[in-house]
């Protein structure tokens, strides 16, 4: 996608925050479900518009499963964990709370709850690594669930419609008679915030 304003070190320094942040969120996901999660290369994308995102998003299959969480402080902006719908029931059920296909809503209760401490989880990972990285403290707001295709869940879950995005695939195999996962973790910071980080990684860098 197009690099915009951002020069190929600010790119580097995004794919670098991705790859720190989103690799300490998987981490924490796969120490919360008992897997081993592989963690594809980030991505960082700058000059996207809300629809490429949203159709990426969409890649992950029609029926997605978003946790959304509001990053606050320095790093303003927006995080979802994502997954098909059929992967978010098989993290429910690795965590013990599968979904009540019989009831009206199947993702009330318990099940549900499981998904929102997974999202709320991985927000809190990435802004640990970042503040720790940015040596500010970071917040996180309570974590919300939407459904549906990839244009409703970032209609539904993110406030603003920004042109910087960092995304991460990860996934596993079935392990004996639990079943495999994949998803990924895309977070949508505030442009100009974003801008101003970077330059400050990079400041401390000497670059």
């Amino acid at each position: 996608m197009r690099s915009g304003t951002f020069g190929p070190r600010q790119v580097d320094a995004l794919q670098e925050l991705a790859s720190i942040g989103c690799g300490q969120a998987i981490t924490a996901l796969g120490k919360l479900c008992g897997r081993r999660l592989e963690m594809d290369v980030p991505e960082a994308w700058v000059g996207a518009e809300t629809g490429a995102i949203a159709s990426f998003l969409g890649a992950l299959g029609r029926d997605v499963l978003a946790v959304g969480v509001k990053l606050e402080g320095r790093l303003a902006g927006d995080l979802l964990l994502a997954l098909p719908e059929g992967d978010a029931e098989a993290l429910a059920e690795i965590l013990g709370f599968p979904v009540d296909r019989s009831a009206p809503a199947g993702w009330a209760g318990m099940a549900e709850s499981a998904l929102l401490e997974s999202g709320n989880i991985v927000g809190s990972a990435f802004v640990s690594a970042v503040a720790a990285l940015v040596h500010e403290k970071l917040l996180l707001s309570v974590p919300r669930l939407a459904r549906g295709s990839g244009k409703a869940c970032i209609e539904e879950l993110v406030a603003h419609a920004g042109s910087v995005a960092l995304a991460t695939r990860f996934s596993c195999g079935a392990e004996g008679t639990g079943p495999g996962l994949e998803g990924l973790i895309l977070v949508m910071p505030d442009p100009g915030g974003i801008a101003a980080l970077v330059g400050h990684l990079l400041a401390e860098h000497g670059d």
